[in-house]
């Protein structure tokens, strides 16, 4: 049982190291990363290249992300260096 006990501590050890030393996406360079937030979840979207480029670009036209969800793409998409709209 102890054996048992060990490995579920050096497991779980092992997994915390993982999750803090793994970076997650952000904007910059080309990228865009954006978490929407809605009020029984979210949508992450990561883009880069010319996907980011489009997605910028229409996000900010009529019929795309209005509101504080058109504001944090705004912003994201400034800090990748992309036109927003």
């Amino acid at each position: 049982m102890l054996r048992i006990g060990g490995l579920l501590t050096v497991a779980l050890v092992a997994l915390a190291v993982v999750a803090i030393t793994t970076k997650g996406h952000s904007s910059g360079n080309g990228c865009v990363d954006v978490t929407i937030p809605y009020a029984l979840g979210g949508n992450e979207i990561y883009k880069c290249g010319a996907a980011a480029r489009q997605f910028c670009i229409t996000s900010g036209q009529p019929g795309g992300f209005n509101g504080s969800a058109g504001r944090l793409i705004a912003t994201q998409c400034r800090k990748a260096g992309l036109t927003f709209g």
